[in-house]
C-alpha cells in the first residue's frame, strides 16, 4: 500500500474521530487538548491499524502524546 493511500484511511479515522489533523492542531495533546480519554484512545490506535492492516508494537504507543506523532510511527 502507497504513503498516499495510507494516509487517505488514516485521515478518514482521525475524521471519524472528530480530530482536525491541519495546522498546529496535529501537534494537541490527546488527553489534555483533544480531551480523549485513555480507552477512546485505545479504540482509534485499533481503528488506525485495523485500517491499515498493521499492529503498533505497545512499547511504543505508550509513549504517543499527539497526532503527528501517531501518523509518523504508522507511517514507518
Amino acid at each position: 500500500m502507497g504513503k498516499y493511500s495510507q494516509l487517505r484511511k488514516i485521515t478518514q479515522v482521525f475524521s471519524e474521530y472528530g480530530i482536525v489533523l491541519t495546522g498546529a492542531r496535529k501537534h494537541d495533546h490527546f488527553i489534555f487538548d483533544l480531551r480523549m480519554d485513555k480507552i477512546f484512545l485505545n479504540g482509534l490506535i485499533y481503528e488506525l491499524e485495523y485500517a491499515l492492516n498493521i499492529e503498533l508494537e505497545d512499547h511504543k504507543v505508550i509513549n504517543v502524546d499527539a497526532p503527528s506523532q501517531l501518523i509518523a510511527m504508522l507511517l514507518d
